[in-house]
C-alpha cells in the first residue's frame, strides 16, 4: 500500500514533469559539485534533505529556507537566491539523465542549513586527516550519538568517500 506524502504545492507533479522554479520564494538552493555533493551527504546520513542531482553538470542541490544560505563564503559552493531559478523534478523522478531526486523528499524538502554548512565547510576544506575516512557505516548504530547512517548510492560515475559517524564506537 503506498502512502501519499503531501507535499508543498510549489513541488511538480509527475504529469507536470521538472519545472523551473523560482529560488528566494519558497527556497534558495545551495549548490556542489558531484565530488563535494557526494561527501557531503555522506556525511551528513539521515540529516540530509532531499537533494536534486543534476547529471549534466555533475552537481548536486539541497534547497535550504529562503535567506538562510545569505553570506556562506565556502569555496565551489554556489547559493542561487532571488532573481535565479532551480529545475525541480517531480518526487517519483530518481532515474535518468535528466534532473532527478538523488534523495527524493519525504515529509519535508528543505535541508537544515546550519548542519549543511557545517558538513559543507569540512568538506570544502579537505577534511583528510587519515581517521576521517576509516568506516563504511556505523556498526553499532543503537546508541543516541550516532549521526551516521547508510549512505544512499552515488550517482553513477560520481566516487564517494564514506565518513564515520562521531559516536563512540570508533576509534580515535
Amino acid at each position: 500500500m503506498q502512502i501519499d506524502i503531501p507535499y508543498p504545492a510549489w513541488v511538480p507533479s509527475a504529469r507536470q514533469g521538472a519545472r523551473d522554479l523560482p529560488c528566494g520564494r519558497w527556497f534558495d538552493a545551495v549548490r556542489a559539485s558531484g565530488i563535494e555533493g557526494a561527501r557531503a551527504i555522506a556525511r551528513l546520513g539521515e540529516r540530509t534533505g532531499p537533494v536534486i542531482h543534476l547529471p549534466t553538470e555533475r552537481a548536486m542541490f539541497w534547497l535550504v529556507p529562503v535567506g538562510s544560505a545569505d553570506g556562506w563564503r565556502l569555496p565551489g559552493i554556489v547559493i542561487l537566491g532571488a532573481d535565479e531559478s532551480l529545475s525541480v523534478p517531480p518526487p517519483s523522478r530518481t532515474e535518468g539523465p535528466a534532473v532527478r531526486w538523488l534523495i527524493p523528499p519525504r515529509r519535508f524538502c528543505l535541508t537544515d542549513p546550519v548542519a549543511l554548512h557545517d558538513v559543507l565547510t569540512v568538506v570544502v576544506n579537505g577534511c583528510r586527516t587519515p581517521d576521517a575516512y576509516r568506516t563504511v557505516e556505523c556498526h553499532i548504530g543503537a546508541h543516541r550519538s550516532c549521526t551516521k547512517g547508510v549512505a544512499p548510492p552515488p550517482p553513477v560515475g560520481i566516487p564517494v568517500i564514506y565518513l564515520a559517524c562521531d559516536c563512540s564506537c570508533h576509534e580515535r
